[in-house]
Order: C-alpha cells, then sequence, then structure tokens
C-alpha cells in the first residue's frame, strides 16, 4: 500500500505443488489476512449457491405447476406415464383424498394439489411446458412464467370448430338483420302515397272494380288482387341489389357462401374462357344472353336491376345494340350531352342563382 508502509503479495501455486497459495507480508499484515479471509468467505457462499440452486429443482417463489412439488410424484408416476396411466393414477388418488371420502384436516388442500397434477400432466400442451420446466430449471422465472400461460390460455377446443361456430352465429345475425330491415323497409315503402295509388289503380286494373266488397267471397278476391299490386310494388323497389319482395334463402347465408366460394369460383373461370374461346377466338355472334349481359355491363347495373325495369325500357336498350362498340360509344356521347345539358339547366336555375348569392353573402 502506501508509503511502502503495508505491502503483501498472494502466489498462487498449482495444486500438484508444495503449497496452494504463498503469503509475503511486511508491515500491516492483520490487513492481509482480514483481506484474504473475507475473499475467502465470498467464494464459499457463492460456491454454496450456486451447488444449492444446481441440486434444487424449483426455484423458490416460482408459484407455477405444483409449486415445489413433482406433478409426477404428487400422482406417484414416472415421467414416462402414458395418458390412460395418469387418469388411472388421479382416479385411485382423487378416492383416497377427496373431502367427501377423507376426514382428513387438510383433505381439501391436498386434493387441490392432485387436482392441479392431473390438469397440468393430462393435457398434451401443458405436460409438454412442465417437461421442459423440469429440464431446464436453470431459466429466468418469466421465461418458465411465458411459457406456462402460452400453454395454460391455448385454445382447447379445435380450431375448425371455433371457426364453424363463429360463422353459424354470423349467419343467424345475418338473417336476423336481413329480415328485420326488410321488414321495415316494405312497412316506408307501402307507407307511401305512390304506392298506395298504384296499388288501388292495379287492383282495378285486375278487375277489382266490379267485386262487391260486402259479399266475403269477393272480399277475399279483392285482398288477393291487393296482394298481387303489392307484391309488384315490392319487385320494383330495389335494395343492395336483391327486391324486397325476396326472402333470404339459405344460399345467401355467409355459411354457405364460404362453402360455394370454390364452386363459384370455377364458375367464374369456366365463364371467362368460355367468353374468350367463343366470341374472340372463333368470332362467333352473341346470343341473346350474351347481349343481357353487355348491356348491363354498359349500364353498370346487375342482373337484378335489369330485370326491375320496365319491359319496355328493356327491349328500347336491347335495340340500340350496346354491345357493338360503336353503339356502345354513340350511346356514351349522348348520356354525355344529357348530363352537360341538365347542368346547365340546374346552373341556370333561379334555385341555383338564390344557393350562389347565398353562397357569397355567408
Amino acid at each position: 500500500e502506501m508509503a511502502g508502509r503495508r505491502q503483501c503479495s498472494v502466489e498462487l501455486i498449482s495444486r500438484d505443488g508444495k503449497h496452494v497459495c504463498g503469503l509475503q507480508r511486511t508491515g500491516g499484515s492483520r490487513w492481509c489476512m482480514l483481506h484474504l479471509a473475507l475473499v475467502a468467505g465470498v467464494l464459499s457462499l457463492l460456491t454454496q449457491c450456486v451447488s444449492s440452486a444446481s441440486n434444487h429443482k424449483f426455484p423458490e417463489g416460482l408459484n407455477l405447476y405444483c409449486k415445489q412439488r413433482s406433478c409426477y410424484d404428487v400422482l406417484e408416476l414416472e415421467e414416462s406415464a402414458t395418458g390412460p396411466q395418469i387418469k388411472k393414477a388421479y382416479r385411485k388418488m382423487s378416492l383416497k383424498y377427496h373431502p367427501d371420502k377423507s376426514d382428513a384436516d387438510d383433505a381439501q388442500a391436498v386434493f387441490m394439489v392432485i387436482a392441479t397434477a392431473y390438469e397440468v400432466l393430462s393435457d398434451e400442451k401443458m405436460r409438454k411446458t412442465y417437461n421442459d420446466f423440469l429440464a431446464h430449471p436453470e431459466r429466468h422465472v418469466w421465461e418458465h412464467y411465458g411459457h406456462f400461460y402460452g400453454a395454460y390460455y391455448a385454445p382447447k377446443s379445435d380450431l375448425r370448430l371455433v371457426i364453424a361456430g363463429i360463422l353459424v352465429v354470423l349467419s343467424a345475425l345475418q338473417y336476423t338483420i336481413f329480415t328485420t330491415r326488410r321488414k321495415q323497409l316494405t312497412q316506408v315503402i307501402l307507407a307511401q302515397n305512390k304506392s298506395q295509388m298504384f296499388i288501388k289503380k292495379r287492383v282495378v286494373e285486375l278487375g277489382g272494380d266490379k267485386l262487391n266488397l260486402r259479399k266475403d267471397r269477393d272480399f277475399g278476391m279483392w285482398k288477393a288482387l291487393e296482394q298481387e299490386a303489392t307484391g309488384e310494388v315490392l319487385k320494383k323497389a330495389l335494395v343492395d341489389g336483391s327486391r324486397l319482395s325476396d326472402s333470404i334463402g339459405l344460399l345467401d347465408l355467409l355459411l354457405m357462401r364460404i362453402l360455394l366460394l370454390p364452386l363459384d369460383l370455377v364458375k367464374v373461370v369456366f365463364f371467362q374462357v368460355r367468353w374468350v374461346v367463343k366470341f374472340r377466338l372463333l368470332g362467333q355472334e352473341l346470343g341473346p344472353d350474351e347481349q343481357v349481359y353487355i348491356t348491363c355491363q354498359v349500364l353498370k347495373c346487375i342482373e337484378v336491376e335489369w330485370e326491375a325495369k320496365e319491359e319496355d325500357e328493356r327491349l328500347d336498350l336491347l335495340q340500340q345494340e350496346l354491345w357493338l362498340p360503336q353503339k356502345r360509344q354513340e350511346w356514351e356521347d349522348d348520356r354525355a350531352l344529357e348530363r352537360e345539358e341538365q347542368r346547365r339547366e340546374r346552373v341556370q336555375s333561379a334555385q341555383y342563382k338564390r344557393y350562389k348569392r347565398f353562397i357569397k353573402k355567408q
């Protein structure tokens, strides 16, 4: 040390030599001996800790699985025990230590430990995690906790059954929402004056004015004609691409659409291949169905919307031959001119001018 008052050095010699360490002391040998004793004590303590940790299979404070006991020892089993052996051991010990069959004061606690051991070893994922815990007790405590809760909260049911159950619930919800919404929209549409006037006019056209409503038979015929006219009104009303008169079918549900998805894909591919081969490569003329299909593509409407149109309107559109490129271009130019004229009329209208003056004042 400082000023050469105290000097000490420790000389380490190999274990096969004459001595393990040599100590040279000059002034203040007590301090050197004290330092050496402190270092030896610390090394001894560390050695005991490491030895106890390696011999102790379950770390202190790790409240997992069967706590400080082996789940195999609780059920008196070997680590190579099979599933039937685990179940047999659990039944045997539960009959012995069940609180209803045992008079011991700690029967409840003992039975809980047995039930926990069976829960750990009977589940395949949990048992695999537990065996890993036994094989590697030196891992960090949070790693053990992560593996434990990962296996504990893992899905216990077949994933396919879970997905099927979810689809069934969603399909039932879809059906309920569909029917409720259609019922509300039907009431709203039929309550309109325009719909009521159409129904009365249609009933008269069908011969309802010749009926005597005082007679039960004629009154029943009147109701039948009124129902028919109401159906015609609902057929013309489209919501989300379908008629209000149509009820939701089994094939419209989400579950069935997913099941039939491969078939739908095959139909789409077949239609596209057939169209290319028949009309582009071979150059054949379009049939009535293909003409309607191209017309709907130009109008950007679906099949249900096409069928909801009046027959005269459909015939007029088909006579324009919109499936021909030249006729289609002419029709699109006419629609563009109509939209421009409508825009000009709207701009020149008194209502639009009042709106512009109001905006300027703001």
